[in-house]
């Protein structure tokens, strides 16, 4: 009985873990609740970061889909741990052979430390066009953006994968219909 208890449960698990690795990331919420006005799509599942801490950055798509009008807005969500306070305020990045630059808001920061020393934190969106999430999700490798500031000298790249752009852009397309 011990047995068949021990594989039944291996099996439920292995099971759950299965279905988990068949996501594809992007999450919808308020498409069936008639109460909420919009829909919002995100990839923030897309590709978590290792331990849930990004380091030094993470960021994902989100979208909000407007029920009335079909409106859609999107936005580049940034988490960002570093070695001190920097003050960027634009991420950067080369959109068509021009310099895109899309203002920066962080809404929440933290600073944590240890004996070691302290690492900030800071949870900040951008928005970002429509048209500039299609050029991200049609170029064949990743794109390279930059966050950084003309106040101060220093800057973080990081990439941005156009198959998570193009996933956020198929099922923002299928909730504005």
């Amino acid at each position: 009985m011990e047995r068949l208890y021990g594989f039944s449960l291996v099996a439920g698990v292995a099971a759950i873990i299965a279905g988990c690795a068949n996501v594809n990331g992007i999450t919808v919420k308020g498409a069936d609740d008639d109460l909420d006005d919009h829909i919002r799509i995100s990839s923030e599942l897309y590709d978590e970061p290792y331990m849930g801490f990004p380091a030094p950055t993470d960021y994902f798509f989100q979208s909000t889909v407007d029920k009335q009008s079909g409106l859609k807005l999107y936005e580049l969500h940034l988490a960002v741990n570093k070695d001190n306070w920097k003050r960027w305020d634009q991420v950067t990045f080369n959109y068509e052979g021009e310099t895109a630059e899309l203002p920066l808001v962080w809404r929440r920061s933290d600073m944590t430390c240890t004996d070691y020393g302290c690492t900030y934190s800071e949870l900040g969106v951008a928005g970002i066009d429509e048209a500039m999430v299609k050029y991200i999700a049609a170029q064949p490798e990743p794109v390279t953006m930059t966050i950084g500031s003309a106040r101060v000298d220093d800057s973080l790249d990081f990439t941005v994968q156009p198959a998570e752009a193009r996933l956020m852009l198929e099922e923002t397309q299928q909730r504005s219909l």
